[in-house]
């Protein structure tokens, strides 16, 4: 199996609008953080239990720093 690729945290800084919290859109109860560009598309999710157990953050802008430094280059 390949390596995952990601995007270099400076690009997924500039490519990476906003971050948001929401529920799965198909499995009830199952959270996800939503990454958007800046023409409002989804460009990957991320599970949200998942990056939790990965990050201890006290606040939401930590979660996202986090995220950004696993942008996989596919999304660009």
């Amino acid at each position: 199996m390949e390596e995952p690729k990601f995007v270099p945290y400076e690009k997924a800084k500039e490519m990476v609008a906003n971050v948001i919290e929401m529920e799965h859109p198909t499995e009830d109860g199952k959270r996800i953080f939503a990454v958007y560009n800046h023409a409002g598309l989804q460009i990957c999710w991320f599970n949200a239990e998942e990056v939790e157990s990965e990050v201890n953050a006290e606040e939401f802008d930590e979660i996202k720093e986090h995220i950004l430094r696993f942008i996989p280059d596919w999304a660009v």
